[in-house]
């Protein structure tokens, strides 16, 4: 039985929308409950399966959602795949070998069950964090040059030579950039912006993290 769950924090918001996709009764009571100790989540509506769900989640009104994969009619994760803008996702799961799954659709995290509430908990703060990240990336701005980039932050400009680059890395669909003096922010993942470097100047050594 895995599950995962998935993230959209709407700005200024004060609490989190939840909903809960789980074929086994017992488990997805024992998700609600450890869901209900967190005073800023709200369980908004729970299903059977995906299929159940599709149009309340077309509403547009969930945060989190979480999902267990091994379901009648649709996977977890073909339901995932099927949503056009799919929020971020943390994988709590008895099945160790989703994990390269789960990474290859940007999840957060991945637990393993019967579920530790401190270490749910951690997800969940992990996952809070990455959208103050979010917040932070959407005030800058990023221009790519041959031997440098322009990154406005707010009504200031940077010029950030690659050579000053220390290493790249992934936060789901942003990239950290590390350098010297400062970090900033983008809303390019890690793929999209290798493609838009030369050639040759950064190593991917890692899938969240690329050297120069």
């Amino acid at each position: 039985m895995t599950i995962f769950i998935l993230v959209n924090l709407h700005p200024g918001m004060k609490n989190l929308n939840c909903v809960v996709i789980d074929d086994h009764r017992l488990e997805r009571m024992l998700l609600e409950e450890y869901i209900s100790r967190h005073s800023f989540l709200k369980i908004v509506a729970s299903f059977h399966n995906p299929v159940e769900s599709l149009d309340f989640i077309k509403k547009g009104t969930t945060d989190l959602l979480f999902v267990d994969v091994d379901m009648p009619l649709m996977s977890g994760i073909d339901f995932l795949k099927s949503l056009p803008n799919p929020p971020p996702c943390i994988f709590v799961t008895v099945h160790p070998e989703y994990a390269i799954d789960a990474f290859d659709i940007q999840a957060i995290d991945y637990l393993l069950k019967p579920v530790n509430p401190e270490r749910l908990d951690k997800a969940i703060q992990r996952t809070l964090e990455l959208f103050e990240i979010k917040e932070k990336a959407i005030q800058y701005g990023l221009h790519f040059e041959k031997d440098f980039l322009m990154i406005k932050e707010g009504t200031t400009v940077n010029k950030v030579y690659l050579h000053e680059i220390l290493y790249l890395e992934a936060l789901t669909n942003y990239t950290k950039i590390v350098t010297p003096g400062k970090n900033y922010i983008t809303l390019n993942n890690l793929k999209n912006f290798l493609d838009e470097l030369p050639k040759n100047k950064f190593l991917r050594i890692h899938r969240s993290y690329a050297v120069a």
